[in-house]
């Protein structure tokens, strides 16, 4: 008999092991909503990487779009049936999916980024709306201290992620960082793309990892309002900051090497995070 919880375990901890690790540690009536949100959105992240041309992937993405605007047809696979049933069982809001697989478009060109204000709303659709959705989904209300701590978490850990493979993106030619900033130290597309690292390089690096520092600040100052039961849905949090830190001592690492914590680490700031939260 097939086991579509375990499928999607599995799914999530082969695509994105960070995740899955957080996950475990969320109280056990959420943890299935977030795993399959996750699982989701590590299906969706992975679309750029698997084809070679942007319309491919718009494709795909317009499928996805349709299938949750639909609600479901026959044989649309595990992880959309879970995902599916997901949304109805916790009443989550379908434009929300919608408006993050139109922000994940971004990722299959090539185009810059115009300015902050894009790109924090860019991570707001990919990366706190999910945040969102699972406190919603554990019963917690609206509230201005949930939306500060999703948005806020949201941007720090994604400005976190694109540093940490800050290498791999100028290798595929994507510039992820405000062209406003990229101007502010006296670069633009090409040359921030160039593989001769200047100080004007390091100098952006280390521009975006203080404003992921100060999101994580503002992240955490929320959170602390939170009602403690719903904290452990933060715990990336933890992991993403002793990266932004190793980031940070050595800014000019990330321009050619993909920054990572090993497995151990990552359990280790985990167990240890979760009693900070």
């Amino acid at each position: 008999m097939f086991d579509t919880d375990q499928h999607i375990q599995q799914t999530l901890k082969a695509n994105d092991p960070e995740r899955y690790l957080c996950c475990l540690y969320l109280p056990e009536e959420i943890r299935s909503v977030a795993m399959t949100l996750y699982a989701f959105d590590a299906e969706i992240s992975r679309i750029p990487l698997l084809v070679s041309e942007p319309m491919p992937g718009e494709i795909r993405i317009q499928w996805w779009r349709d299938l949750i605007k639909s609600g479901g047809n026959v044989d649309s696979g595990p992880l959309a049936e879970a995902l599916l049933k997901t949304i109805e069982d916790n009443n989550l809001p379908c434009d929300v999916f919608d408006n993050m697989l139109e922000a994940r478009i971004f990722d299959l060109y090539q185009d810059p980024m115009p300015d902050m204000n894009t790109y924090e709303g860019y991570l707001g659709e990919t990366v706190s709306s999910f945040f969102h959705m699972i406190a919603l989904a554990s019963g917690l209300e609206r509230s201005t201290s949930l939306s500060d701590a999703c948005g806020h978490a949201g941007v720090a850990i994604g400005m976190t992620r694109h540093l940490s493979i800050t290498g791999d993106l100028r290798t595929r030619g994507q510039v992820y960082f405000p062209t406003s900033v990229l101007h502010g130290h006296e670069l633009n597309r090409d040359s921030w793309l160039s593989q001769t690292v200047q100080p004007n390089h390091i100098a952006v690096v280390s521009e975006m990892a203080d404003t992921a520092s100060d999101h994580f600040e503002k992240a955490k100052t929320a959170i602390a309002r939170l009602p403690k039961s719903i904290r452990p849905v933060f715990l990336q949090i933890m992991l993403a900051q002793p990266l932004l830190k190793q980031i940070m001592t050595d800014p000019s690492k990330c321009l050619s090497t993909h920054i990572s914590l090993s497995a151990l680490k990552r359990q280790w700031h985990a167990f240890r995070g979760l009693s900070r939260l």
